[in-house]
């Protein structure tokens, strides 16, 4: 009877977390980001503390400062580099003559008016393919919709800005009071259960580490593909292209068609001078044929190889969670499924010890090593 009172104490703890961790999403969002910047600037803080001039060390407040600063530097560094790019392509596609758009693309127009003018045959009023055009996107860009797109950008940034203070802040105090915030927390915690708290924050570190480095690797093997990819095939812009697709590669399985339709866009925009059937829409599949060459790549080699290996779980396993979390929290939640899980499953390896299904669950991670 105990041990199953102490288990409804748990399920309901655990529900009470779940409720309370919905209502302040943000907050934790924004802690976790925090903890994840602290877990990848730990290794330099610990060199960082063993520097000494004379009996002079560095104090805890400059090396998370400096760290901090670092972080902004690199930020800042990428903005500097990737944004131009980026309005530079803008500044083309901007000032393409649109005579030429309409000339390049005048047969396909003229078979969608032909097949939209088929579609109207029964409607008693008809109009042109240019008149349904300009009917709806005189709706779509009315007043209220421009008010609603200019309220949107404003509370965008307004939540980035407010973001990146918390996170900075946050940030600051896990480098400069790590260990005192981790004491204090441990307090707070029943005495027999510290080993095991211990042990979820050691594993935590680790797994984490691991995983966001085989993020980092992906990233980089993503950028390398497509960037290639699309100098072999004479496309300019490449570089900007390929940077592009490795960060968006980073939301599962809607980020490879993000980056795709970004590398289309790009690539007619600078050959509008081809024709649509013989030069443009080859160039589009090409493209696309490089796009999915990359994601098949990546899926059935890299990731696997990667992501598996680092967070100890099947290839299915990690697919149905990202799934699950994509349904519940859109694109966030697919991008935080698989270390939000690792975690998830660290802690039922501490304290769900009796079930045979946790057991089986967790088992890789007792393979877990420092050095794997």
């Amino acid at each position: 009877m105990p041990m199953k009172s102490n288990r409804w104490w748990w399920i309901g703890g655990i529900a009470l977390f779940l409720v309370v961790a919905w209502f302040i999403r943000s907050i934790l969002l924004y802690i976790t980001v925090a903890a994840i910047i602290t877990m990848i600037l730990r290794p330099l803080d610990k060199k960082l503390e063993k520097v000494r001039i004379k009996k002079w060390k560095i104090p805890r407040a400059l090396r998370a400062i400096s760290l901090l600063l670092m972080v902004y530097v690199f930020i800042f560094a990428f903005i500097s580099i990737f944004i131009p790019l980026i309005a530079n392509e803008i500044k083309i596609i901007s000032s393409v003559d649109q005579k030429q758009v309409t000339q390049a693309l005048h047969e396909p127009i003229s078979q969608l008016e032909a097949l939209f003018a088929q579609f109207q045959q029964n409607q008693p009023n008809q109009v042109t393919l240019e008149q349904y055009m300009q009917q709806h996107l005189a709706s779509f860009m009315s007043a209220a919709q421009v008010t609603s797109v200019a309220n949107g950008i404003v509370s965008i940034l307004s939540g980035t800005l407010v973001a990146f203070f918390c996170i900075s802040f946050f940030t600051f105090f896990f480098i400069k009071d790590g260990d005192v915030i981790l004491h204090m927390l441990l307090l707070l915690i029943p005495s027999r259960q510290v080993k095991r708290i211990r042990n979820v924050i050691r594993d935590t570190q680790l797994m984490l580490s691991k995983y966001f480095t085989g993020v980092l690797i992906d990233v980089l093997f993503v950028s390398a593909f497509i960037t290639i990819g699309m100098m072999i095939l004479g496309v300019k812009n490449a570089l900007i292209i390929g940077i592009f697709a490795g960060i968006m590669n980073i939301i599962p399985y809607v980020g490879p068609l993000i980056g795709g339709s970004f590398a289309i866009v790009v690539a007619i925009s600078t050959n509008l001078t081809l024709d649509f059937y013989d030069g443009m829409l080859p160039l589009a599949l090409k493209i696309f044929l490089v796009f999915v060459a990359m994601n098949l790549t990546d899926a059935f080699l890299v990731q696997p190889f990667i992501f598996s290996s680092r967070v100890k779980a099947h290839p299915l396993e990690i697919f149905t969670v990202i799934l699950v979390a994509g349904s519940l929290a859109g694109i966030g939640g697919m991008v935080a499924a698989v270390p939000v899980y690792t975690v998830f499953r660290i802690i039922l390896r501490e304290f769900v010890t009796q079930s045979r299904f946790v057991k089986k669950l967790t088992d890789e991670l007792d393979e877990v090593t420092p050095d794997d």
